[in-house]
């Protein structure tokens, strides 16, 4: 299954794609084609099939890094959706249990992209269960939530229902969940019952999860480098405009800073430093906020700034794919909670694994030149955290980033890996 991210959104890539390469210098060894970049995701934009007018049964799009890699997506995410075309009066009933997993949302998307969220810890548990994002408890507990048209101010378990959608531009139902504990596809789905007329009707579930989706165009200018006639340095990290990840179906709850980088020369490695922010392991609910945790979640991702922007993926000697994600309790940090991540080639892969204290981040294996994206994404942050992406106003500036981010705003240079493996990360 390929999603289409859809001609605004492309051309915001692209645009911030092209003025990068003319940055990248001796960053990169072989930067592409920013025009013949540009043609092939127009190409490949065009050649999408059409969402359906509506959905026939629950659930008929899935988008991981697994099954559709496009987009910039997290390895850890699970998204499971259905376009919506609604009349006045439509309601849309979720019923379902809450997941064996880090996070959980139901969010509403208009034709324009613009998102609606209910995060797993404001979701109202029925009578007689429990929800495991706001007291201890196992999950499975039951919940409902209703996609409405004018819900009240403050009304539970309720989002509005898009306006204005129409079977070539319609709304989205999106379900979500990061680090299910269960594995991937494990995913408990809520029923959906579609109220329209006094009549209710449930969908079935689907046989599969392939159906494609047309992300919802951004306004104009958003993306990479806003308006494309320049782009931030190379390895200096920035907010950009709009999110890369999912185009246009973001998720509301995350909030995250860019940088570009190219493929340094085959003895060079790229070094990135930051402290992390403080977190709940493991891939089961606890109770949110919580004392002590500055975010729900949070990882570094890097990807292939070409076509429809995957995510990094290798296909590894011994069987398996390596994703270009490390989710944060993948990631070793140091005893003053700082991580080093260095991102080098396969080949690299065993020294820099040597190396004390070091997560390895891979290039790509098909597209080895790149350009690339590095990605530092933050999930359900804090209110008292000072320091996160959210804070920062400014769009393609690095020195905004690292005004609000402090010492948790991610460093980045190029390093020979003999001196890194000789000396150490301070050494770079």
């Amino acid at each position: 299954m390929m999603a289409s991210i859809g001609p605004g959104r492309a051309a915001g890539i692209f645009a911030g794609a092209v003025a990068f390469a003319t940055a990248l210098s001796a960053c990169t060894s072989a930067p592409p084609s920013a025009a013949g970049a540009a043609g092939a995701v127009v190409a490949a934009v065009g050649s999408q099939p059409a969402s359906p007018p509506g959905m026939s049964c629950a659930w008929p799009t899935e988008l991981t890094a697994q099954t559709d890699n496009t987009a910039f997506p997290d390895a850890a995410e699970e998204i499971f959706g259905g376009p919506i075309v609604a009349s006045a009066g439509t309601r849309i009933v979720l019923s379902g249990r809450f997941p064996d997993a880090r996070y959980a949302s139901v969010q509403v998307y208009t034709p324009g992209g613009v998102g609606s969220s209910l995060p797993d810890y404001r979701i109202a548990p029925q009578p007689g269960s429990l929800n495991p994002w706001q007291r201890q408890a196992a999950p499975g507990g039951r919940f409902t939530v209703t996609v409405r048209p004018d819900p009240a101010p403050g009304q539970a378990n309720t989002l509005p229902m898009p306006a204005g959608t129409t079977s070539q531009h319609p709304g989205y139902l999106v379900y979500r969940v990061y680090l299910q504990g269960g594995g991937p596809s494990a995913v408990p789905l809520p029923v959906l019952t579609v109220e329209q007329g006094g009549a209710a009707r449930t969908l079935p579930a689907c046989p599969s999860h392939n159906a494609p989706v047309t992300f919802p165009a951004p306004a104009a200018g958003a993306g990479a480098g806003g308006s494309g006639a320049t782009a931030p340095p190379p390895l200096e990290f920035y907010k950009a405009q709009q999110s890369f990840d999912n185009a246009g179906l973001a998720n509301v709850d995350t909030s995250h800073v860019y940088a570009y980088l190219g493929r340094p020369p085959a003895p060079d490695v790229v070094v990135v430093t930051g402290k992390a922010p403080t977190f709940a392991p493991g891939r089961h609910p606890s109770p949110w906020p919580a004392r002590g945790e500055d975010v729900r979640y949070w990882s570094m991702c890097i990807g292939v700034l070409t076509r429809l922007v995957p995510l990094v993926a290798n296909k590894l000697p011994g069987g398996g794919t390596d994703y270009g994600c490390r989710s944060d309790e993948a990631t070793r940090l140091n005893a003053a909670g700082y991580y080093t991540y260095v991102i080098g080639s396969e080949s690299q892969r065993a020294a820099i694994s040597r190396v004390p204290g070091v997560t390895f981040l891979p290039f790509s294996n098909a597209h080895p030149a790149g350009p690339y994206l590095l990605a530092l994404r933050y999930l359900l942050v804090r209110s008292s955290f000072a320091h996160s992406p959210e804070g920062v106003t400014q769009a393609d500036d690095p020195a905004a980033v690292a005004a609000v981010m402090g010492p948790y705003d991610p460093r980045a240079a190029v390093c020979p890996l003999a001196t890194l493996m000789a000396k150490g990360p301070r050494s770079c």
